[in-house]
Formats: structure tokens, sequence, C-alpha cells
């Protein structure tokens, strides 16, 4: 059986932080430990709405983290941004900076998800040149090669980063990112060099979320095309469709691929893809129904499993890629389902203890028809 005491601990360990980083004595260690988690578990709601470990576990791991430690990865985010800033401008080098991924979209966990930035080139855009608006775009003359231009800003950022961070590790080895951790660092940052490209449906909107970047792959030494932003809006309104349902259940899922022995080789980008194809009543439900999304999920993945043909075409929200684009994501899928049946099968028994749920359908039954204040 699945111990969720265990995944409960880590959940609360990540939520609140650990409960101390000094050594106790032994005598004094268990009332230390209660008093300080006693002081931190009031600010946790989702405890308070349960008593099972396995609830508690998926009630918590649908919620989003705290606003301090979400403001606290921005202000880690633009430390470094300050010093790639400065480190560029004595060059010159010009370059912007946006935040992507888990953070911005709020479906980062706690201890886990990386601060994404990207560095972009802001010397030179790239356009399709078909589109409405390219006749008003300016051609410079003999310039050097756009790949060019981003290997030399990523050799940049990786030379003034490592000197400028001493103390942290500063990975220069990543294909698509520079990463950086420890030392000062409060948070895992992804630096990410690349460039704004100008498709035609953004010279057609002027909108953000239709900009696209081209992303470094160092070892291939190619450009990657990336869109960033409408994947972040097509969350976002899915969300906003679904009663926040969307990102409570990317949540989950990211938690208990975190928390779960099995390899599951699905990427955050990858997680957030599956749950925006979820129908919409799937994923529209009051917060007092917060365990049917579980058991909801539940019968999604092993659906996509049931019906793999169908699956395998399934591509991500800016239309980029397939979402199971390896055989390793697929298996991983059968490994997310196993976990979420486990999670459900003690939901129930907590639920209901005084029923035999001999089925999973009975499972599915009490989780959809339980409300939890």
């Amino acid at each position: 059986m699945t111990n969720f005491k265990d995944k409960l601990s880590n959940l609360r360990n990540r939520r609140l932080g650990e409960v101390s980083t000094f050594a106790f004595d032994a005598a004094l260690s268990t009332s230390l430990e209660h008093l300080i988690y006693n002081s931190r578990s009031e600010k946790e709601n989702y405890e308070t709405r349960a008593t099972g470990e396995a609830t508690k576990y998926a009630l918590g791991a649908m919620q989003q983290v705290g606003a301090r430690y979400t403001e606290i990865s921005y202000e880690e985010g633009k430390r470094v941004i300050s010093q790639i800033t400065n480190g560029l401008s004595a060059l010159p080098l010009k370059a912007s900076f946006e935040f992507q991924g888990s953070v911005p979209l709020n479906v980062h966990i706690r201890g886990v998800s990386d601060v994404d930035i990207l560095v972009l080139h802001e010397e030179f855009v790239t356009v399709d040149w078909d589109g409405p608006t390219a006749g008003t775009y300016i051609r410079l003359p003999n310039p050097p090669t756009v790949l060019e231009q981003i290997q030399n800003l990523r050799a940049q950022c990786e030379t003034l980063l490592t000197a400028r961070y001493p103390a942290a590790t500063v990975d220069i080895n990543g294909d698509k990112s520079i990463s950086l951790s420890g030392g000062s660092l409060k948070r895992k940052i992804d630096v990410v060099p690349s460039h704004w490209h100008h498709p035609a449906a953004y010279q057609q909107s002027q909108q953000k979320h239709d900009k696209e970047v081209k992303i470094l792959h160092k070892s291939k030494k190619e450009l990657l095309s990336n869109s960033p932003f409408l994947h972040m809006r097509k969350i976002e309104e899915k969300d906003l469709q679904t009663n926040g349902g969307v990102k409570k259940v990317i949540r989950l899922i990211k938690n208990i691929k975190n928390d779960s022995t099995l390899d599951i080789k699905l990427s955050s980008y990858d997680i957030a893809s599956l749950v925006w194809h979820f129908d919409n009543s799937t994923l529209n439900k009051s917060s007092y129904m917060e365990l049917s999304l579980i058991s909801e999920t539940q019968q999604k993945i092993e659906s996509m499993i049931l019906f793999e043909l169908r699956t395998r075409t399934l591509v991500t929200p800016d239309n980029s890629r397939k979402i199971i684009d390896s055989e390793e994501k697929w298996t991983s899928l059968t490994l997310l389902n196993e976990e979420l049946i486990a999670l459900s099968e003690q939901i129930a028994r907590e639920i209901q203890p005084h029923l035999f749920h001999d089925s999973l359908s009975t499972v599915r039954r009490a989780l959809s028809e339980s409300h939890i204040y």
C-alpha cells in the first residue's frame, strides 16, 4: 500500500519549508518540531478540511503556493536579470527579459519548479516575410548570422554568470538553458538565451501571445521555435472556463510525479498540455467538490491510455509538437494512472471507512459524491 503519511510529509515540507535547519537535541526534538509545525500549519487551510492523510495530500497538492514564496521567486529572478543586464551593457549588447513557465502561470511547485528567464537579443528580430506587415521591417545589410549572434549571447551569459555567482553551481552544459542554483540564490534559475520572432499571426494581431521566440540548442547548433506566451494564454483561458480546475489538476499531477517512486518522465509542459485536452465539464467543479477532480483526472488519463492512437496525436496548446512524442512518455502515462488509482482508492477508504470499495467504479463514485468544505 502506498505510504501517504510520507507523501503528506513531503508535501508539507515543500509548502511550509523544512521544520528546521538546526540539529535538535533528541530530548527536545519532538516537542520543538511540534511547536514549529503548529505555528506554520495555521496558514495551510487544506489540512483543516480532512483527517485522512491521502485526502489531505490530494487537497494540498491542488493548491497554489503562498504569495510570498512566489514573490521571492520573482525577486531572485530579477537579481539574476540585473547581473546579466549589467554584464551585457559593458560589451555593449542589448537584451530584454521575460519570465516563462510554471511561475508566471501559477502552477509552480514549491521546492521543485525552477524560475525560467528568457534572455532575448534586442538588436534584431526575425520575421515571416510573407506576413501582412513584413514590408514594414528593415532588412539589415550583411548582418552576422542569427545563429552566430545567439551563440555569442549564450557565451557571454555563461561567462558573466559564472563570474558573478562564484558560490553557486552554474551549469553551462544544458542544451537550452544555463542553470544556477545554490550559493546566495533562494531559487533554481534557468536562463534561456533566445531572440524574438514575429510570425504572420503576430504581424496580424500585434498581441504578445502570438509572438514566438527562437531558442538556441547548444549542442545541435540550431535555433528552435517556441511559443511560451501562447501556451500560457491557452492554459489561462481554459482555467477561467473551468473555475480554476485546470491549474488545480496540473498542480496535483506535478506533485504526484514529484512524490512518486515510479519514473514518471513527463515535464511540467507535458502535464499542462495533457490537462488542456480534458473536457471543461470534467474540470469545472466547486471548491467543496475538489476530490471529484481526482476521480475525473484518473478517468481521463485511463481513457487516454485506452485510446492510444488518438492520444498519440494530441498536440500542445501552442500546436508546436505532439505531447506524447516518445515511448518513455507513453510509459509514464501508465505509471501516472497507477499513482492516481492508488490515491483514489485510499481517499475512498478514508472518506467512507464503513463501506467496502470492491471496484474502481465505486471508488470513483465515492470521490465524485464527496463534499469537503
